[in-house]
């Protein structure tokens, strides 16, 4: 029997795609032993219960921004997570270690290297994180979500295989079993916005300044606006009054939303980018600006440069600019199906399947 390691967290782009990934071993190989080894308290622990995926936390600890392979193999080295991961690595005896990045990531493939193990990485930004670029020295294998990410990976290891999703999403309801679902109205022309599972400020400001524009137009706005800022964004909609402003803290069925929407208004990660090119969805992308190697403006402008996108920086993003890009789409309906068409062609569905294929091939 096949026993395989799933590491990765810290967030959800870290986590959801071993889960998938856990979800396709198991389609292929059903009397594979799998563990889910992430971080204590950590969101990945949920995720992997929810999925029937044994799970084992380690102490992870954030590292400094100054990173060089030294300092990974010094911090994991000495660091308590590592040697946590080293034990249960020894009892487990897995045939393969599979990390999706995040810290606790690195102290679980590095144990694995160490105890001469195989190992397989995947590289979910179009750009490498820092775990992953300095992981990849030692892993057996690296998979990566998209083509121009390979150049930055050893060429004999490294396969180009797509992001797995969540199953969920490779199925989504059609807009009128979607929007009945989400008690929208089937008929009007619906905007999703969401600015990951925390919301982000800069959309919610958006749109509260463009509500008295929007409501004008013969369309609902669908607003995930994140649980820490939904009292802020609760106040804008009262002093809207607009009966197809949609507000939520969070959603948790986002097949359902994606299955209802005509476009999207969201931030860029590699996640939510390889989600909505599963789907098929016109998008306006605002790239979180902050990120360390500017990976979401990079992910954003890929979408874009295939025509399946917009890109509008955070700094430039205000109500006047997110309403006029929905009144032009809204306007243009040959424009949003040609958008429409060039993101599902950027769409992998079957990445999940392609990294099990891999990390199958490398235990045999």
């Amino acid at each position: 029997m096949m026993r395989i390691v799933l590491t990765g967290g810290g967030t959800g782009g870290h986590a959801y795609p071993a889960v998938s990934i856990g979800h396709a071993i198991r389609a292929e190989a059903p009397d594979c032993e799998l563990l889910y080894i992430g971080s204590r308290n950590g969101m990945e622990e949920g995720m992997a219960s929810k999925a029937d995926i044994s799970f084992v936390g380690l102490t992870s600890r954030k590292m400094g921004r100054l990173l060089s392979f030294g300092t990974v193999l010094t911090a994991a080295g000495i660091g308590k997570g590592f040697f946590e991961a080293l034990v249960t690595l020894r009892r487990f005896k897995p045939d393969l270690v599979i990390g999706t990045g995040g810290y606790v990531a690195a102290a679980v493939v590095l144990a694995q290297a160490v105890r001469g193990g195989k190992t397989l990485i995947h590289e979910q930004n179009m750009v490498p994180g820092r775990t992953n670029g300095l992981l990849s020295r030692l892993a057996s294998r690296v998979c990566v979500s998209f083509e121009d990410t390979a150049k930055s990976f050893p060429p004999g290891r490294t396969i180009v295989t797509g992001l797995p999703v969540r199953p969920e999403i490779l199925s989504v309801p059609d807009k009128a079993a979607a929007r009945e679902k989400l008690g929208l109205d089937p008929s009007k022309f619906t905007i999703l916005v969401f600015g990951g599972s925390q919301g982000a400020r800069t959309l919610n400001h958006a749109v509260a300044s463009a509500l008295p524009r929007l409501k004008k137009l013969p369309i609902q706005l669908f607003h995930q606006a994140g649980k820490r800022n939904f009292d802020e964004a609760v106040e804008s909609a009262k002093s809207a009054a607009w009966n197809d402003y949609h507000l939520h803290a969070y959603v948790d069925d986002m097949a359902a939303a994606y299955g209802a929407a005509d476009m999207v208004v969201c931030r860029s990660g590699a996640s939510t980018v390889c989600e909505i090119t599963i789907v098929g969805l016109p998008a306006v992308f605002v790239p979180y600006p902050f990120a360390i190697t500017n990976e979401q403006r990079l992910n954003a402008r890929y979408v874009a440069d295939h025509g399946g996108a917009v890109v509008v920086e955070d700094a430039e993003f205000t109500g006047d600019v997110m309403a006029y890009h929905i009144e032009r789409f809204l306007n243009s309906p040959d424009d949003l199906r040609k958008m429409r068409e060039s993101s599902r062609a950027l769409g992998k569905p079957d990445a999940a399947r392609n990294v099990v294929k891999a990390a199958f091939d490398l235990i045999n």
